[in-house]
């Protein structure tokens, strides 16, 4: 990730193949170039779980094969593209949201995150010193973030840098939930990843994002741009500005500022074509900050730890809606959700006590089954 801190904003209306590809390329012109000329690259797109691209919960095809043929038509030698949802079944291949089709169509490698994978050192990480990650990291020159805008229960909005949590494979990644529960912490080990896995550039699908209880559960919404910057950091902050976020709210964000990681401030972002402003949605349904009490009262007084906890929403599964495919119970990693047998009446339930909040459930749940309800009483 370079300190070249422009972020470039293109207008592209629909996801028609020559539209977007237009988009795309004018935004890494205005935000610089790319340099990929002989080289291998890797394109992660955003597959919280593979679904139809109308759904609005993946990158859209249409930006994927937009992005293989830019890199292919700047000089890269091999493409290769890849994620790994968080259950990820054996052999997967991504044909629901069409992306495997469209990396294959246009000559580019599609990857299992899960069939190799090396460690990752990050000397310099706060939370995290080592992370086992897709093997595609290591074999890959030049590394792009392809991010889809939306919004995120837990972390309040998802872009370039909370994609590359998609590098860890499958189940792996609601372990590092487990270890880090807080919203804070969960920030700080994501940042960790990224000062490790040193993405080059990152390309934002905010075409059509997701407002209200994303990433997986929220409601597609029409913004019509294209982004691009060699900085994550910035583009994750241009595109909260479009959607009405404050960038230093998003936990992700404040936490890399802090560090002084990339950049300090959003006054060093440099806008070379269209503006934040230019693109607001003024009416994009957020999820509201959570602001009961400071960070530091929170640590020395674990009472009120455990009183935010309890305050905190909670999953809570529609048995009328649910199809018992058990994938919730398959990617918790604190063992709080489970099948209860009964013949024809058999569920899934919650143990609210072992729940530490991390809404992966409500993330992957294919048929939006579990919503996120604040406890009457707490």
């Amino acid at each position: 990730m370079g300190a070249d801190s422009r972020v470039a904003i293109i207008r592209c209306a629909d996801y028609g193949e020559e539209a977007v590809y237009r988009a795309l390329s004018e935004a890494v012109d205005a935000a610089g170039g790319l340099s990929v000329t002989g080289k291998c690259v890797l394109l992660k797109p955003n597959i919280v779980r593979d679904a139809p691209p109308e759904r609005a919960i993946t990158t859209h095809p249409a930006f994927l094969a937009a992005a293989i043929r830019l890199v292919r038509a700047r000089g890269a030698a091999r493409v290769l593209v890849g994620d790994s949802p968080g259950v990820q079944p054996p052999g997967f291949q991504a044909k629901q949201s069409g992306l495997g089709a469209a990396a294959l169509r246009y000559g580019a490698e599609w990857v299992d995150f899960t069939a190799r994978t090396v460690g990752l050192s990050c000397p310099e990480g706060k939370m995290v010193k080592h992370f086992i990650v897709s093997a595609a990291v290591e074999a890959a020159d030049v590394i792009i973030s392809l991010p889809k805008l939306k919004t995120h229960e837990l972390l309040y909005f998802t872009g370039a840098i909370k994609n590359l949590f998609g590098l860890v494979p499958s189940v792996q990644k609601s372990v590092w939930h487990v270890r880090f529960p807080r919203r804070e912490q969960f920030a700080a080990m994501l940042v960790d990843l990224a000062v490790a896995v040193q993405a080059d550039y990152a390309l934002m699908d905010a075409v059509t994002g997701m407002e209200g209880p994303g990433p997986g559960a929220g409601y597609p919404r029409h913004i019509g741009a294209a982004l691009a910057s060699a900085n994550l950091l910035a583009l994750d902050m241009a595109a909260c500005m479009m959607v009405g976020y404050p960038p230093r709210e998003i936990p992700v964000n404040r936490e890399a500022l802090d560090r002084g990681l990339w950049l300090t401030g959003t006054e060093q972002i440099v806008f070379p074509a269209l503006t934040p402003a230019d693109m607001a949605v003024s009416d994009f349904q957020r999820i509201p900050f959570r602001r009961a009490g400071g960070q530091l009262a929170e640590f020395f007084l674990p009472p009120l730890r455990k009183i935010r906890a309890r305050a905190e929403k909670r999953p809570r599964i529609q048995d009328e809606i649910c199809v018992r495919c058990g994938d919730c119970a398959r990617i918790c990693a604190s063992r709080a959700i489970r099948l209860e047998e009964g013949g024809a009446a058999r569920r899934m339930i919650i143990d609210h006590r072992a729940c530490i909040r991390c809404y992966c459930c409500h993330e992957i749940c294919p048929a939006k089954a579990i919503t996120l309800e604040k406890p009457a009483r707490f």
